[in-house]
């Protein structure tokens, strides 16, 4: 089942085991970041953003789109990894082939993203794409809130007065983006050391598929993250680790739920008190 989190006024579904499924809906952006599974909830939110096209990260993507025709919402709109983009629209077509439905613009609909590009969600959000370091070409997600704040010279005065100000013609505000929202797909350790920025978002979305007995250089070899990568890093480099809230996510299905609860308590102190486990409770 997938797990309701909230996070100060950010509400999320997720659920997310290792060669299963991951998909984490957001309604607040109108976005689900993985699409491994397509829920019902799921094709009320129009935006996917794909980390990789792998099955468990991209399946749902077909559901998504017949669905939300069959709903008669408007199209998905799709992003991708850009050297994914071609294959993906080749299975949309295919699934079109075998359901003998009329074709469609898909190429209108998936777009391939590389790292650096934005994708805006109306004026108040703003989706970056990031490199990240998996066996196959992947992109990591951040959501920036635009955030209309006082500027210095105005912080702290009574509201009257820069009622006044602004009535002088003075700019008395600006824009500030502040992250809000990361999520990674699969990755290594390397994506954290690559971009300690990362760490500055208010909910960050990592990945731990393996624990204490499955050897380091095994997670390494296909891609992904042990949990002791994570204390390395938070060691070595803290600042790719300083959100406030941190969810663990993609254990593998070999470990129950003790495994993994026993596991993340033996996590450093400091870590441990922000971090949530995507587990069913």
């Amino acid at each position: 089942m997938p797990v309701a989190l909230k996070f100060g006024g950010l509400e999320l579904e997720a659920f997310s085991i290792s060669g299963l499924a991951t998909y984490v809906l957001a309604p607040a952006f109108d976005a689900c970041f993985d699409l491994g599974h397509c829920p019902v909830e799921a094709t009320k939110l129009r935006n996917v953003f794909l980390s990789h096209a792998h099955q468990d990260h991209a399946g749902g993507v077909p559901r998504h789109f017949s669905l939300r025709a069959m709903f008669g919402a408007r199209p998905s709109r799709v992003y991708c990894p850009a050297e994914s983009a071609a294959a993906l629209c080749d299975v949309l077509r295919a699934w079109e082939r075998l359901e003998d439905k009329p074709a469609v613009e898909i190429d209108a609909h998936v777009r391939g993203l590389a790292p650096g590009d934005t994708v805006d969600l109306g004026r108040r959000y703003t989706v970056r794409a990031f490199d990240v370091v998996h066996r196959i070409a992947s992109l990591g997600y951040t959501v920036i809130e635009n955030r209309r704040v006082l500027r210095p010279a105005y912080r702290g005065l009574p509201g009257v007065a820069v009622h006044a100000a602004r009535l002088r013609g003075e700019i008395v505000s600006e824009d500030h983006p502040h992250p809000v929202f990361t999520y990674v797909g699969d990755h290594t350790a390397e994506t954290l050391r690559r971009h300690p920025e990362l760490g500055q978002s208010d909910v960050l979305f990592l990945e731990a598929t393996h624990l204490a007995d499955t050897h380091r250089s095994t997670s390494a070899r296909y891609g992904h993250t042990h949990l002791d990568d994570l204390v390395d890093v938070a060691r070595e480099v803290p600042e790719a680790l300083a959100s406030p809230h941190i969810v663990l996510k993609h254990f593998s299905m070999k470990y129950d739920e003790r495994d993994i609860r026993k596991a993340v308590a033996a996590l450093p102190a400091d870590l441990r008190r922000r971090v949530t486990v995507l587990l069913e409770d």
